[in-house]
């Protein structure tokens, strides 16, 4: 120590710039100020240009080089920014170890400036070091070979012991503490902490997998039926999630329930600009029936479906010209059916819909016969995701559709109601 402090003082007694200002008469105080300043200054400057070389050149020779590779790996930790972070490790080692230099007269404040540097350093190899388990997490779930393992809850493990390990580190660094020593009363004061504070840490940890796995941000819109929300997400806190309900009430629900219970998140759909619409129109079995001749000339008017029952009576005449079987009855062959034009109906009208998203799935089908008919499904997408226009939107479309079933022969189902009752018994 000794050796290093008298190595320090010749070399500020021998500094180049003593000789220079001397020739211009500045010795004593203003010498010593004026050595330091400058001194300060090349330091930051070297440490400016060390920071600008890396990040310009270097990392874009870095960038040059992963594009080329036919390997992904490399591809993932330059997305993750991996790279770049570990850059600026660079200028905070030269700062570490040039200011000592300068300011060996001021050991209060070296040690303080030292500390500092230590603590930056650690929590920059605490940040590479999780962008890089980022960046394998990243790419094991994208090589086929190995995104069906459990390595993400591995690496999810391994980030939160970096997170742990960095804060023993830091606290080591401020208050003079040996690693091992904070380890050991840590290990020590464990089951009591956890006993105290179960709540807290179950929701930190809560919080750390709502953070990592991207569960839930501010401003979502989320359903959860457990706990009667359906509103925004107005605050995530330590062990609760605050949320303003549509009708004004605010709800406060456990941060760990996001991470144990089903929620819905819209979130997607808020980022896709549509929302889905999903309904069933029930069909009466009754009144599904084969259409042949004048009858299916009838619907041939229906402007939506004309140019279909065109080509699938042709396509269906000429498939039946094949069939030794008679066709004067209408079960023999291939025939066109009413809920069948209606299916096409419903979807070229949905098709047209000036609010209806034509770029995602669009389709109607028909589901699995219920004591109450034959349910037809209606998927599409709204173009909007304002609640309040949304219902206009889907209402518009089942107000056309139950009115257009009459047109195609058929009848909607619906429980029978008192009405109907009395009109079996005769009025009475």
């Amino acid at each position: 120590m000794n050796t290093e402090m008298n190595w320090l003082q010749e070399w500020q007694e021998n500094h180049w710039a003593q000789d220079f200002f001397a020739k211009y008469g500045v010795e004593g105080f203003w010498s010593e100020v004026l050595i330091f300043s400058t001194d300060l200054v090349i330091l930051l400057i070297i440490a400016w240009l060390a920071d600008l070389i890396t990040r310009k050149i270097i990392l874009n020779v870095v960038h040059r080089l992963v594009s080329k590779t036919k390997a992904t790996w490399d591809d993932s930790f330059y997305e993750q920014r991996v790279f770049k972070s570990l850059s600026h490790m660079v200028p905070a080692l030269i700062l570490k170890g040039g200011l000592p230099l300068i300011l060996f007269e001021f050991p209060t404040i070296t040690l303080w400036i030292d500390t500092l540097l230590k603590v930056y350093i650690i929590l920059l190899l605490v940040t590479v070091l999780n962008k890089t388990m980022k960046a394998i997490e990243g790419f094991v779930e994208d090589n086929p070979a190995t995104k069906d393992k459990p390595y993400r809850t591995l690496i999810q493990v391994l980030r939160i012991l970096n997170y742990f390990l960095g804060a023993i580190f830091v606290i080591s660094v401020l208050f003079s503490i040996k690693p091992g020593s904070l380890l050991g009363a840590f290990a020590g004061t464990t089951a009591i902490l956890i006993l105290i504070f179960q709540d807290a840490i179950n929701g930190l940890l809560a919080n750390f997998q709502i953070s990592m796995y991207d569960l839930l941000k501010k401003g979502d819109w989320i359903t959860f039926e457990k706990y009667g929300v359906d509103g925004n997400v107005t605050s995530i806190d330590l062990t609760t999630v605050k949320v303003q309900n549509f009708d004004n009430t605010i709800s406060s629900v456990p941060a760990k329930a996001f991470t144990s219970d089903s929620f819905v998140n819209w979130r997607g759909m808020q980022e896709a600009h549509v929302r889905r619409i999903k309904r069933n129109i029930t069909i009466d079995i009754n009144s599904i029936k084969y259409l042949r001749g004048e009858d299916l000339k009838s619907f041939e008017g229906i402007e939506l479906v004309t140019e279909y029952i065109s080509k699938r009576e042709n396509i269906i005449l000429e498939e039946n010209k094949g069939l030794d079987t008679a066709v004067t009855l209408k079960i023999n062959g291939r025939q066109q059916t009413n809920v069948g034009i209606f299916r096409e109906y419903i979807t070229s009208y949905l098709k047209k819909h000036p609010k209806v998203n034509n770029n995602h799935l669009l389709m109607v089908r028909q589901l699995q016969p219920t004591e109450r008919g034959v349910p037809l499904e209606v998927y599409c997408f709204a173009d909007t995701i304002q609640w309040a226009e949304y219902e206009v939107i889907q209402a518009d479309i089942f107000d056309h559709l139950y009115a257009a079933a009459q047109f195609f022969d058929l009848q909607l189902f619906q429980s029978p109601s008192g009405k109907d009752l009395s009109m079996i018994n005769g009025g009475r």
